[in-house]
């Protein structure tokens, strides 16, 4: 007997210590080379709503569907850096292997909503992007549908592709 409550006992400990720390908000979230993606999705408004975070105090690059064969071509790439506690995010299209510029460029939109970042010892930016926004800049985004997602970051604070680290990883909407 003695046994089985000191097992619930340990239970409920591991079970409270896991609760500890706050809620993630139901956030999936993955690091790879040290910059920290995570995302959900929003069915109230078919949105995905992200943040990106790197150790850095310049900007930090997030791409959705790259091709590995043609690096950033075509993909949506958001880009952001955060100078006196502003966020600037700018929503852009893969030109090239390494190259992309603003989606407005190509009589594109800025589908970036909710924009918002911090920078204390790192740089974390926050947005949302719809799924499917209309431009046909934009990859269409499905829910249980994977994804190549492309990760940077810079020292500099610049829209500008100068990345110090790269990774990709795939991820599930």
């Amino acid at each position: 007997m003695r046994l089985i409550k000191t097992g619930l006992v340990l239970i409920a400990g591991a079970a409270l210590i896991a609760g500890c720390g706050g809620d993630d908000g139901g956030y999936d979230t993955k690091t790879v080379e040290g910059i920290t993606l995570s995302w959900r999705t929003n069915d109230a408004d078919d949105s995905l709503l992200v943040k990106v975070s790197a150790t850095t105090v310049g900007m930090v690059l997030v791409g959705f569907d790259i091709d590995p064969l043609s690096g950033l071509q075509d993909a949506n790439i958001i880009t952001g850096y955060v100078v006196n506690d502003t966020a600037y995010i700018q929503d852009n299209i893969g030109t090239g292997e390494e190259a992309y510029l603003p989606d407005t460029t190509f009589n594109g939109t800025d589908d970036v909503a909710d924009k918002g970042g911090t920078e204390n010892g790192g740089t974390e930016i926050t947005f949302t992007i719809p799924l499917d926004s209309g431009d046909p800049n934009d990859v269409i985004l499905e829910v249980g549908e994977s994804y190549l997602v492309f990760l940077a970051w810079g020292n500099n604070d610049s829209h500008v592709y100068s990345p110090e680290v790269y990774a990709s990883t795939e991820i599930e909407l």
